[in-house]
């Protein structure tokens, strides 16, 4: 019993988090007058398939049309939204370790 409110828990937790994304996608959308892409990027954005996917359905009144077959992507630069999509979706690997070790050797040397 106390495993199942858990995983209640989590799930509650993870649609929380979708939900947190798409509305900052959409409220800087408004900021912007209007946004041309989303790129999923970083540890959940270049690997977690069902949170690229719940955040893009929350969108979707915004005319952000996903390619399920396309999302189907691990830590590999594609395009992840279909053809009609008003908005173009990608998703984009990043080196943070490589960013921090850059910044920190800037600041070291100047």
């Amino acid at each position: 019993m106390h495993q199942m409110k858990e995983t209640k828990k989590h799930g509650i937790a993870i649609e929380s988090f979708k939900y947190a994304i798409a509305s900052y996608i959409a409220k800087y959308a408004v900021a912007m007058n209007g946004i041309d892409y989303i790129i999923f990027t970083g540890g959940i954005g270049e690997n977690q398939i069902n949170i690229r996917k719940g955040i893009c359905q929350k969108l979707s009144f915004m005319g952000v049309e996903l390619d399920e077959e396309a999302n189907q992507v691990r830590s590999e630069e594609k395009v992840i939204s279909k053809p009609s999509s008003k908005i173009k979706i990608y998703v984009l690997p990043t080196n943070e370790e490589l960013m921090i070790a850059k910044e920190t050797q800037r600041i070291i040397f100047g």
